[in-house]
């Protein structure tokens, strides 16, 4: 990923300006569909995870930092989605693997809640606070520390900690309330 943006379109960019953001696709979009490519081996995926990238790339446009490199932003954004996608990968094929050998597989029922959940979840994670939500994306879905997000929001490890928390107590409230509702 070798193309380089100039400070104006980046600031463009984070400015909500859609001309910027197009600029910024069309000049990064193919690289980073070859990079996550070459880690995932699945060109369909690499398609989607980076289409993926690239709309969180514009929800959190505020958070770049235009005094680095958006070369190295945006290669550590795809890195991590492409070892974040291998990760859940390896856990579905190790959970399935295990069902087959058990001779058990899930049911449509069960199927079902857990995309309810999943849904809720997603829900919940919506509808929190910008910072609380943002750090929880970080955290969770892009595989970044504490100290990383801290960084990268321009705010204390602490607070990251505390707000990460926060969610983390949320969610786990609604999945026992959704639990108990199953029973």
């Amino acid at each position: 990923m070798n193309n380089n943006i100039d400070i104006k379109t980046l600031e463009a960019f984070q400015d909500g300006n859609h001309k910027a953001f197009e600029t910024i696709f069309i000049a990064y979009y193919n690289k980073t569909k070859t990079f996550i490519d070459g880690y995932i081996k699945s060109e369909p995926d690499a398609e989607e995870l980076t289409e993926d990238l690239f709309v969180n790339l514009w929800i959190n446009r505020h958070s770049i930092d235009t005094s680095r490199s958006f070369n190295s932003y945006l290669h550590t954004i795809a890195r991590n989605a492409a070892i974040n996608f291998l990760k859940h990968k390896y856990v579905c094929d190790a959970y399935l693997n295990n069902n087959q050998e058990t001779g058990y597989s899930s049911t449509s029922e069960e199927d079902l809640i857990a995309k309810e959940l999943e849904m809720l979840i997603d829900e919940l994670v919506g509808g929190m606070p910008e910072q609380r939500r943002m750090i929880y994306t970080l955290s969770r879905n892009e595989g970044l520390s504490n100290a990383e997000i801290a960084e990268r929001l321009n705010t204390t490890k602490r607070n990251v900690e505390s707000q990460l928390s926060l969610a983390l107590k949320e969610i786990r409230k609604v999945i026992s309330c959704f639990l108990v509702s199953l029973l």
